[in-house]
């Protein structure tokens, strides 16, 4: 069973306003991103997990070049996934705004849309390998997250859904049955229009 849409606009649109203002950039810190998913579909009566491993999806660069990017190797990545088989990463649309280790020198203008399904296309790739909890030291982060934990209890409940009225964030985001619905700057229209061109970089580095 898929998560419902205005579930899915009221959770993603939610955590990732907070996280991006409370951290600055949500892009890097990804398990706070994951840590604070779960916890907003709790809200909502949904279970799902933290889950780490190696993950890639393909950006596009300034010269529209297609290139593999992502966390492998020494670096994991964190994403949610709900009991019903759904990868929830509200982090893929903004990936590009973050240089990577391997290739700092190269700058991506797009990175796929925000992922929310259980069928996964090929400019993913996911391999998880266990399940993560988010255990925080610093008080800094523990401020932090405790924040971002008390704009979710308040603003992601059932009782404020607004039905098809709800509003998305303004990312392209995949939502199951591979719906996809672009941002204001039709942001997915070029990247999809990118990769037409040059087709999904080989191998695959996962």
């Amino acid at each position: 069973m898929s998560t419902p849409l205005p579930v899915i606009a009221n959770v993603s649109r939610v955590v990732t306003k907070v996280v991006d203002r409370v951290a600055g950039d949500r892009a890097e810190v990804p398990l706070m991103v994951a840590a604070a998913t779960v916890e907003a579909l709790k809200n909502h009566g949904i279970t799902a997990q933290i889950f780490y491993g190696p993950a890639a999806w393909v950006e596009i660069l300034e010269n529209q070049q297609a290139i593999w990017a992502g966390c492998w190797g020494k670096s994991l990545h964190f994403w949610a996934a709900t009991t019903t088989g759904e990868i929830v990463d509200l982090n893929t649309s903004v990936a590009h705004r973050k240089r990577g280790h391997s290739q700092p020198q190269l700058k991506a203008i797009y990175s796929p849309p925000i992922l929310w399904s259980a069928e996964v296309p090929s400019f993913y790739r996911y391999i998880p390998e266990g399940i993560a909890e988010i255990e925080l030291t610093e008080e800094r982060d523990k401020k932090q997250f405790k924040t971002v934990l008390d704009e979710i209890a308040e603003k992601c409940r059932p009782a404020l859904l607004r039905g098809d009225l709800e509003e998305f964030p303004n990312e392209p985001i995949l939502c199951p049955g591979r719906k996809i619905l672009d941002d204001s700057l039709e942001s997915f229209k070029h990247f999809d229009r990118a990769l037409g061109v040059q087709g999904i970089p080989q191998p695959a580095p996962i």
